[in-house]
């Protein structure tokens, strides 16, 4: 493959869909394959990755060993987290849903994001408490409990953003089907849920899009029979114009990586422009001064944060707590203030 960079070859070797590159093209250009590693780690694709270097016979970095290492304990606090999670829920008759699970290319996250009932808030965080866990955080924004033994669980009550709900509490309930990822089953939404819930969080949640969500949301949208579906539903919560414009951006970013084989830069950064658009779309949101100014404060934050992501300086205030908590409660109390009750902090390293 001519002009090889670091997105052809993580694409190459972790989607078949992907013109697929020679091993031997890899390994001749190790600083390549240290920016595709790199890459990868940034996108949320390292696991996988290192997993098809490792089928190739790829010989990796030595500072990848140690990495490696965590990866592997990542997965196993993975496991048992969604382990703790069922048990909880068969204990305690409380329903949950796996979101944002992007379970197209297997991947280890940093913490688990679960939806459930409003009135079941309380008694979830007793139960896991009851089993160990911490509440660090309780809010009207967010809830997050911690334990070394397990990664960050986030609750979701409802996926909201500048003070209007784009997803109803029934239909993600109603759309909760059963799935299997390292050999553990989760419950998750079906492919439509998801797809809705994916696409508005990204947009508005963080105005970014790493390489794994977008791999996930098309791989939804392939297993989709009907999206027209996802639209309608859209429209009849008022931000049908929304998705559209955010079915079009996406289509587009697919057709540039995919058919034109030019290079994106990931995570993606949605533009200001076209998100002030798609907000100016949606039916019904009436924003005073005070709104404009906190929306336009956290369009900046997300720059910041989707720029920074992974970073020397990213990784040192991460690993300060009282700096990474302090930068937390700003980002929390800018997105809450501009209506947000579906927000995400950064867990543990």
């Amino acid at each position: 493959m001519a002009n090889l960079n670091a997105l052809k070859v993580v694409l190459s070797a972790i989607d078949v869909d992907y013109p697929q590159i020679h091993v031997e093209e890899i390994v001749k250009d190790r600083n390549l394959l240290k920016l595709a590693i790199k890459l990868a780690k940034r996108n949320g694709l390292y696991y996988k990755f290192i997993c098809s270097l490792k089928e190739m016979k790829v010989e990796l970095p030595p500072t990848e060993k140690e990495r490696w290492i965590k990866e592997e304990k990542g997965l196993a606090e993975y496991k048992k987290t969604i382990e703790l999670l069922n048990k909880v829920s068969n204990d305690y008759g409380i329903d949950y849903i796996l979101i944002k699970e992007c379970n197209a290319v297997p991947h280890i996250p940093r913490d688990v994001d679960i939806f459930i009932r409003k009135e079941d808030r309380t008694r979830l965080i007793q139960a896991l408490e009851n089993n160990g866990m911490t509440c660090v955080i309780s809010d009207d924004a967010e809830t997050i409990l911690r334990q070394t033994e397990y990664i960050d669980i986030e609750f979701y009550t409802g996926i909201n953003y500048f003070g209007i709900n784009f997803i109803d509490e029934g239909f993600l309930l109603e759309s909760r089907v059963k799935d299997k990822l390292f050999g553990t089953e989760y419950p998750r939404l079906n492919n439509e849920s998801s797809f809705l819930l994916m696409l508005v969080h990204r947009l508005f949640g963080h105005r970014s899009l790493s390489l794994l969500d977008l791999l996930y949301l098309i791989s939804l949208r392939k297993n989709i029979k009907d999206i027209d579906v996802c639209g309608g539903y859209a429209e009849q919560k008022g931000w049908g114009k929304v998705f559209n414009l955010a079915l079009k951006e996406l289509d587009d970013i697919y057709k540039k990586i995919y058919q034109e084989n030019k290079v994106i830069n990931f995570p993606y950064l949605f533009s200001t422009q076209f998100i002030l658009k798609c907000i100016t779309e949606i039916d019904g949101l009436k924003m005073g001064r005070y709104d404009r100014l906190f929306i336009q404060l956290s369009l900046v934050q997300d720059g910041i944060l989707c720029r920074l992501n992974n970073t020397v300086l990213y990784k040192m205030l991460k690993s300060f707590n009282p700096a990474r908590n302090a930068a937390n409660a700003w980002f929390r109390f800018i997105k809450s203030k501009r209506g947000d009750k579906a927000v995400r902090t950064q867990g543990k390293n």
